[in-house]
């Protein structure tokens, strides 16, 4: 059994000289999307083939927000974390909670706590995962009641197999002004490295591990690319790394997702700049499969009625390739028809009214109406890859959690 952890929300990956690039104050960049060919329209990605879907929790009379969903596979259990909250988000008692499965998700446990609220106003809003040296890590994301997100900072936790819990590794904050948007990873230097996001969620930024010690953390910034992105609104930001380079990509204001590039294993980036990628103002993410190909996960621009997130879409390279990302499917969009049964039951099969956000489309070519009267919002992905299979966990509406297996067969490219 081989099983990949994909990391890496939002996706720029280094090429060699075959990658075209990007330069803008000392940044080089390669292009994300094939420049020879242009991004297709929303309408015309095919769906990938081979998919299922299942669900992995659903709102409750008193739980009714479910967001930010997380996966990791540890001791052949699928462990998946979400944020939740009896009302709305960034309520006091917003707290972390978890199911996990024995049969890579077709049937769950209850729901446990992670993480809960805490006293003045800590809530718990995120918790990626990570299964090493036999042990299963959460770096929980802490923060102030309010939108603002005051008082970040990140604490680490272990599970205790013994007692079926998340446990805290101390007592308070692990990192301070620092919230965890993907799982560690490991880098060449023996540091691991985790992107997310400071300074009250308005920059980008990472956390770079004291080598194999995954207790203690130092905070590096990535500077707004200019005036228009001041300040910056939620910018979760993932990683791609090869070779000491650090490839942070994170959520835009404007449709397209931002990129910078450490050459220095983390130690410094320059200014974030714009992408060449169409990208909605959404959480992506990104990683490597068996097959040597990179992938990104992400939504769709905004189109023309303002639906930011109703189709979740997966681009990957040719093996070999870090970039540029050349072919893209729908992973889900809209009303599924094969999820419908589903979606009447929890009640959502209806009509929904989005609000237009110009902003996101003013002055951009390839914005597109939608395709259809049924919306909803299929975002905040996560993955991992096992035993040829993709598992990718996002939510629904803020409200549902769900999980897909993608063939990693359907992902190959000629």
């Amino acid at each position: 059994m081989t099983i990949r952890h994909t990391l890496l929300p939002a996706v720029a990956l280094l090429t060699g000289l075959t990658a075209s690039l990007i330069a803008a104050d000392n940044n080089l960049l390669p292009a994300l999307w094939d420049e020879q060919s242009r991004h297709p329209s929303v309408e015309s990605i095919p769906p990938v083939k081979g998919v299922k879907f299942s669900l992995v929790h659903e709102q409750t009379a008193d739980f009714l927000f479910l967001h930010e969903p997380r996966l990791v596979f540890h001791s052949n259990d699928l462990f998946v974390s979400f944020s939740s909250a009896p009302r709305v988000e960034c309520e006091t008692a917003q707290m972390v909670r978890f199911r996990r499965s024995a049969d890579s998700g077709m049937t769950w446990s209850p729901v446990g706590v992670l993480a809960p609220g805490l006293d003045g106003g800590l809530r718990a809003e995120v918790a990626p995962m990570l299964s090493h040296q036999g042990k299963l890590w959460a770096f929980v994301g802490r923060c102030r009641q309010n939108i603002g997100k005051s008082g970040l900072g990140m604490e680490v936790w272990q599970w205790l197999p013994e007692k079926q819990t998340f446990t805290p590794l101390a007592t308070g904050l692990t990192l301070a002004n620092f919230i965890p948007f993907v799982q560690p990873q490991r880098m060449t230097n023996g540091n691991w490295i985790i992107g997310g996001h400071t300074d009250l969620s308005r920059h980008a930024a990472v956390a770079i591990s004291e080598g194999d010690d995954l207790r203690r953390w130092r905070l590096i910034k990535i500077e707004t690319p200019d005036a228009e992105y001041k300040p910056m609104t939620c910018p979760e930001t993932c990683l791609l790394i090869q070779d000491g380079r650090v490839l942070a990509v994170t959520r835009g204001r404007v449709g397209l997702a931002l990129a910078s590039l450490s050459t220095d294993a983390g130690g410094t980036f320059p200014a974030a700049i714009e992408s060449n990628l169409p990208m909605s103002r959404s959480k992506p993410f990104g990683g490597t499969l068996s097959t040597g190909q990179h992938y990104l996960i992400y939504n769709a621009r905004l189109t023309a009625l303002g639906l930011r997130r109703n189709a979740l879409l997966i681009a990957v390279t040719r093996a070999g390739e870090l970039t540029p990302l050349r072919k893209v499917w729908k992973i889900i969009e809209g009303n599924p028809p094969e999820l419908l049964p589903e979606l009447k039951r929890l009640g959502e099969a209806v009509e929904r009214n989005e609000k237009n956000d110009p902003e996101a489309t003013k002055g951009l070519p390839g914005t597109e109406p939608a395709s259809q009267a049924t919306m909803h919002e299929w975002a905040y992905p996560e993955a991992v890859e096992k035993d040829g299979v993709l598992f990718v966990t996002f939510s629904q509406d803020k409200r549902h959690c769900w999980l897909a297996r993608i063939p990693v067969a359907s992902l190959t490219i000629d």
